[in-house]
């Protein structure tokens, strides 16, 4: 036992020398006892969730500011459409009253071509002034539907984010116990906190930005796997108005390589359902899964959701992989294919993407 602690303690000393030198982290360490990789997952895990807590408590905070703005605007819409309502009213008023036989009347008594154009004259200043009003009125009124609505919408969404704050509050104070309780009693427990410092250290400053940054160059790639397509057009299969899109791993693999020499230690894979990178540079070692579906807003396209991320050994929260999401997109979209072109469907087996388009 204090032999692995021990060997714990060497893993926190390197760690932080790879976070002051930017040397290669030791992934081919001796591996730590499960009970301790799992301890490190927990902590790492409540760090990550804390980390979304501040995102959620920033957007809530810029929510209420949106509603408080939205409330100051709608109430300034409310006096402007009160005066195009009032302008509209005596418009229409004057038209029921009699405007209409007053200008019958009017052409009826003209005795000259120039007193006709001149009436006429006055008639269209007239017509096109009550049009200008009814016009505003209308105007005014759809931009106070408008922002109603999206009043409506972002108070929706403060409830949303009220009831995830909360959620992920929960969530992070159970890990909290479970890892207090986990090291209470233990003689290497102030071993054990200083390791969880130093990892959550290494995660945050060498970690996190790795990952992003094979994100990155991930979805920049996945920006041109349209023209990898037009260029090699055995790739695509047309009968009538479908198509089929068929990539294999190898195919995949031999491209993104091809983009960026990271991901040369690499491999992509196509396997039940599931895009899996695994791969080992000698810093880290990280395995990603995700699927792709089939959606059609904001536009059609194949979407890639991350369902488990791996980073040396540590399986990282949803929050994680949703907040790589919302920040990298390595979505594919037809339309950049061929115009006119939307996805149907799309599955992942026996090392193949297979990509079902049809027009419309």
């Amino acid at each position: 036992m204090h032999r692995l602690v021990w060997t714990a303690a060497v893993l926190v000393l390197l760690i932080a020398a790879v976070a002051k030198t930017a040397a290669p982290m030791p992934v081919y360490a001796e591996p730590l006892p499960e009970e301790t990789r799992r301890l490190l997952e927990k902590s790492l895990s409540v760090y990550e969730i804390d980390r979304e807590i501040e995102r959620i408590t920033k957007l809530h905070t810029q929510t209420e500011r949106q509603i408080e703005q939205s409330k100051s605007r709608l109430d300034q819409q409310e006096i402007a459409v009160a005066v195009q309502r009032e302008q509209a009213g005596r418009v229409l008023r004057s038209i029921y009253m009699g405007r209409q036989q007053f200008w019958l009347t009017s052409v009826m008594s003209v005795k000259s071509l120039s007193e006709l154009l001149r009436l006429w004259e006055a008639m269209d200043l007239v017509i096109s002034s009550d049009r200008k009003k009814m016009n505003a009125y209308s105007e005014q009124y759809s931009k106070l539907l408008e922002g109603y609505e999206q009043l409506r919408k972002d108070q929706t969404e403060l409830a949303a984010v009220v009831t995830d704050l909360e959620s992920q509050r929960v969530r992070v104070a159970a890990l909290q116990d479970e890892v207090a309780g986990a090291l209470a009693g233990r003689g290497d427990a102030d071993h054990l906190r200083a390791l969880m410092d130093e990892l959550q250290n290494y995660w945050d400053n060498v970690g996190l930005y790795e990952v992003k940054q094979h994100f990155r160059a991930l979805a920049g790639a996945m920006k041109k796997l349209p023209a990898w397509v037009k260029e090699h057009p055995e790739a695509l299969e047309t009968k009538g108005l479908a198509a089929k899109l068929t990539i294999t791993d190898t195919e995949l693999n031999d491209f993104l390589r091809g983009e960026d020499s990271r991901f040369d230690s690499f491999s992509f894979k196509f396997d039940d359902g599931l895009l899996i990178l695994d791969g080992d540079n000698g810093d880290m070692r990280v395995r990603i899964e995700g699927a792709y579906t089939v959606e059609n807003e904001p536009v059609n396209g194949i979407l890639f959701h991350v369902r488990k991320l791996v980073f040396n050994g540590l399986e990282l929260p949803d929050t994680t992989r949703a907040d790589l999401e919302r920040e990298f997109d390595l979505g594919f979209y037809p339309q950049k294919l061929i115009k006119f072109v939307k996805a149907e469907s799309v599955e992942l087996e026996d090392g193949k993407l297979i990509v079902k388009l049809k027009v419309g």
